[in-house]
């Protein structure tokens, strides 16, 4: 549940997937796979609470955009998805739009959360939730073919020690990335508002919950 996974659930196994039950198949399949010299990817889910509302940009500096780009950035990263992703697309406009509401603390919140925490570009102080895919590692103890600097055809075959799936790692890097875009964000936030004085009546009605600690998690899925 991305409204209570701790950092704690994810660091609790090698895998750093918070569902024990799932963590152990997760085990299981790495090792068969690389007792056979080959590799396989997977996918990480990052989550980041406690974001408050409007970080971002309607154009050029789209919050997603600026995750999307660091999150893709990182080695063998392959796919970038926030909210509801791909599957989103398999909807209709009804079924996808997030309804708002105010809450019990008077805040603006909506039922649902397919955009991810992200709406047009800015952020909307709900939970934003990224996935980031990584492709299976390139380097096998297996037989591959290839081609030389000369243009000849061979064949390769890698030594030494080489992870059959890179996702346990890949986790703290997205974490990381994502932390530093939102850090990034909040600052020029701060640093742009701070410059002209807050009409308190023309303000708008606080959005997303309350503030909250544990702010950004991220887990293999």
């Amino acid at each position: 549940d991305v409204d209570t996974v701790t950092l704690a659930d994810v660091e609790s196994n090698i895998v750093r997937c918070p569902d024990e039950e799932v963590a152990e198949k997760m085990i299981g399949r790495i090792d068969e796979i690389r007792k056979t010299g080959n590799s396989i990817g997977g996918v990480v889910e990052c989550v980041a609470r406690n974001v408050p509302a409007g970080l971002g940009a309607p154009v050029f500096d789209k919050l997603e955009a600026e995750l999307a780009k660091a999150c893709m950035s990182l080695p063998a990263s392959k796919g970038f998805e926030v909210g509801s992703g791909f599957p989103g697309t398999l909807v209709t406009g009804i079924e996808h739009n997030d309804p708002f509401y105010i809450d019990k603390d008077g805040r603006t919140r909506t039922i649902t959360n397919r955009s991810g925490g992200i709406q047009g570009g800015i952020s909307n102080g709900e939970t934003i939730v990224v996935r980031v895919a990584f492709k299976p590692t390139s380097t096998i103890a297996r037989s591959q073919e290839t081609v030389t600097r000369d243009g000849v055809e061979t064949e390769l075959l890698a030594r030494g020690r080489h992870d059959p799936c890179v996702l346990p790692r890949a986790v703290p890097m997205v974490e990381s990335m994502v932390a530093l875009v939102l850090a990034d964000h909040l600052m020029q936030q701060i640093a742009q508002c701070s410059l002209l004085p807050e009409d308190e009546e023309a303000a708008i009605n606080p959005l997303g919950p309350k503030p909250q600690q544990d702010s950004i998690v991220s887990r293999q899925k």
